[in-house]
């Protein structure tokens, strides 16, 4: 597996990753820029992106890149409809260009996607959406807006945003380190962490940090 960052797209400073395995290759979020993201993917074959929640800055190149490839995408159920609407997606609270778009496939948590000769595991982490997500494929995790390094996602409404520390971040630690293990993480902003160093340093994770112990 090899990871390629492209970051800071666009004034929102978010980040999208190529994951690739010999020339085939999987996009984690799709941000603007659109023609930069297909200049980076290269000759890579791209078989699908998978969005790792609904807000415009993850999604507002997925027309483009889908129609450019011919590839698959992928959103967790409870984030389809921003997909589909533009106040949820916040396209409308940012004053962006909307049109609904249609054809996903939907992940739920637990789900393990085959793509390009590797495994992707979906972790339902809500809080920054209802239905965000954290993506692990062997020592990584794609965390999008719900763990970065240094802080955490911001809350847009969220119903579930109380969760986001408590239940969310806390499976991360839960059920990908309680062997001992360590992950890097990949953030939808923002430079990349791991998972023991966060743990340690995050100032929004303090609680966490006296009531799990890693070994």
């Amino acid at each position: 597996m090899q990871i390629k960052t492209i970051p800071e797209i666009s004034d929102f400073k978010s980040n999208a990753y190529i994951v690739s395995n010999g020339d085939k290759a999987v996009l984690i979020d799709a941000p603007f820029e659109a023609p930069r993201i297909l200049k980076e993917l290269g000759e890579l074959k791209l078989e699908a992106v998978l969005l790792t929640h609904g807000h415009v800055d993850h999604i507002s190149a997925l027309r483009e890149i889908v129609a450019a490839t011919g590839c698959d995408f992928y959103i967790s159920d409870d984030d389809d409809i921003m997909l589909k609407d533009p106040v949820p997606s916040l396209s409308k609270y940012f004053g962006m260009p909307f049109s609904p778009f249609e054809g996903e496939k939907n992940f739920t948590d637990g789900d393990v996607l085959h793509l390009a000769g590797m495994d992707f595991r979906i972790i339902s982490t809500p809080g920054h959406t209802d239905g965000s997500v954290c993506i692990q494929c062997e020592d990584v995790v794609f965390t999008g807006d719900t763990l970065f390094k240094g802080s955490i996602g911001r809350n847009f409404g969220s119903r579930t945003y109380r969760k986001i520390v408590d239940y969310s971040i806390r499976r991360l630690y839960e059920e990908l380190c309680s062997n001992g293990r360590n992950y890097k993480i990949c953030p939808g902003h923002g430079e990349t962490s791991d998972l023991r160093a966060e743990l340690e340093t995050n100032p929004f994770l303090a609680n966490l940090k006296d009531t799990i112990k890693l070994n």
